[in-house]
Order: C-alpha cells, then sequence, then structure tokens
C-alpha cells in the first residue's frame, strides 16, 4: 500500500489536505537538501520533470519548462547542452507535444546518449484504450469503466449534457485542450453519431489521427493538453527513425535493458504503455 492510500485510511477525512500538505512540504525539504550536498547526475535524465513538483528522485537532472536544471520549451527548436547521458526517461510527456516536436526530442536525446545509453517512455496507450472500448461484451471493458471514472472527476461542464455523453469522456482520454472560459481542460467537440461512426470505420491510428485533428488552432496554440497518440507502432517508428535501436515494450515496473528504475512509476500502468530503447 502507498503511503498516500495508507494516510487515507488511517487519518479522516478532514484531515488529509494537512497531511498533503505535510507530505509535499517534507518532500520539498528533502530535495532541496540533496541538491544542496549533490549535484544532480548529468548522465540521468528526467524530461518534463520538474524540481519539487513532480517529486522525481533528486539525483536526476530535470529537464522542463520551468522549474528545471534545463530549461527547455520542447515545441521549439533546441539542443540539449548535455552529454554522455546513460539514462534517459519520459513519462506522459509525449503526448501533448506534436509529432515534430515528440521527434525532436527523441532525436537531441539520441545525440546527447552515450553509447548503450537507455531511453524509458510512458505514455497513454492508444491501442489499450480503443481495444477495450470496442468489446462487444460490457463485463469486458475494465478499462473503459476505469477511464470514464477518471475523467468524471475533471467535472466537465452541464451545460447542454454533451460533456455528460460517454463518447466525449473517452474523447477526453485522447485528446483536450484547455478552456479558458471554464478554467480547466476540455474534449474538442463532437457529435456521438461521428463518434461511433470513425471508432468503427477506422483504425486505431487513423481514429487518432481523427481525433487530433479535431483540435482547433487556436486551441493547440494556447494550451499543452493531450494534442497527440500514440502506440507502440508509432512509437518504434518515430525511435528508430532517431537512430535507437532494440525497441521493446515493457511490463509496468519491468526493465529489458537495464534501466535505472528508481524513478519508475506505476500507478499510471492501467492505461499507459512503456518502451524501452538503447543508443548502440
Amino acid at each position: 500500500m502507498s503511503i498516500s492510500n495508507l494516510a487515507k485510511t488511517i487519518l479522516p477525512r478532514q484531515l488529509w489536505p494537512i497531511a498533503i500538505w505535510f507530505y509535499l512540504k517534507s518532500y520539498r525539504v528533502y530535495f532541496a537538501s540533496y541538491r544542496l550536498l549533490f549535484r544532480p547526475n548529468a548522465r540521468y535524465v528526467a524530461v518534463a520533470e520538474q524540481n519539487y513538483v513532480t517529486y522525481f528522485p533528486p539525483e536526476w537532472t530535470s529537464v522542463s519548462l520551468e522549474s528545471a536544471d534545463t530549461l527547455v520549451n520542447l515545441e521549439c527548436d533546441y539542443k540539449l547542452d548535455l552529454h554522455d547521458i546513460k539514462y534517459a526517461y519520459s513519462a506522459h510527456t509525449i503526448e501533448h507535444l506534436s509529432n515534430d516536436a515528440a521527434r525532436r526530442l527523441f532525436k537531441n536525446l539520441f545525440d546527447a546518449m552515450q553509447i548503450g545509453g537507455v531511453l524509458r517512455v510512458e505514455c497513454p496507450d492508444l491501442d489499450m484504450l480503443l481495444d477495450d472500448y470496442k468489446c462487444v461484451h460490457d463485463e469486458n471493458r475494465k478499462l473503459t469503466k476505469l477511464m470514464l471514472k477518471e475523467v468524471e472527476r475533471w467535472d466537465m461542464p452541464k451545460d447542454r449534457g454533451i460533456y455528460d455523453q460517454e463518447h466525449m469522456k473517452i474523447l477526453a482520454a485522447i485528446v483536450s485542450y484547455f478552456d479558458r472560459k471554464y478554467n480547466m481542460p476540455l474534449p474538442p467537440l463532437c457529435s456521438a453519431e461521428e463518434f461511433n461512426e470513425k471508432i468503427h470505420t477506422l483504425s486505431n491510428s487513423e481514429f487518432g489521427e481523427w481525433a487530433v485533428s479535431l483540435l482547433s488552432a487556436e486551441q493547440v496554440l494556447n494550451s499543452f493538453e493531450h494534442r497527440n497518440w500514440f502506440n507502440f507502432h508509432k512509437l518504434s517508428t518515430m525511435l528508430t527513425e532517431a537512430g535507437f535501436s532494440s525497441v521493446v515494450k515493457c511490463e509496468p515496473g519491468e526493465t529489458r535493458h537495464k534501466f535505472r528504475m528508481n524513478i519508475d512509476r506505476k500507478y499510471r500502468s492501467w492505461y499507459s504503455i512503456y518502451v524501452e530503447a538503447i543508443k548502440n
């Protein structure tokens, strides 16, 4: 049982905010104390992890837009000022990037890595979600039911009843934008008829492309929510094009290339794909 779940089991609900605040404050102190004594290891790189915010182990060098050791806008043209990287880690980042930005990230990491270096990528798995959603028997749609509950926590607007519909909640798991009016992420609008027609006539990859196409240029420009989709084939193709080899799919908590697993997280494994690749 995780510390957070243990605390929720022991403490009354009214004390949860205090416990969460204390935990976050303690971690910030721990992180800062470690960084006072030791420099981050430049050979261990964590992409889109922010210092004090997403709580990666303090030994990892963070690369992000803000609050990181190396400041980089992943959507812009850049070169990583890092060399001889042994391990690179990216968790739930590339689905927030355009295809060009994802390819650039993989190529820049490849160029900065040492021979034998390992890249580990975690992101939502489109095939896992759509294959489950398209199950004939409702009792088999376990992932779909979990995803519907997850998206319901967003508490999307009730106006017009459109966001309460099942297809919009599934779409929200694939693509979304930040809506300034409601101050929250929302999926682009589409009818249930169009959604069902597309999901039953298109391949998973084609459906992913269609879902992304629903985002307007303005929605893409003004937010960094989910704007892309990935499955093993797409990830493997991009990694191979960047120069990586031995691209393999891993189980949650498993490494096939002796990756340093102290940074690995499994709490999103129920809808994620884990992929590793090597620079040879």
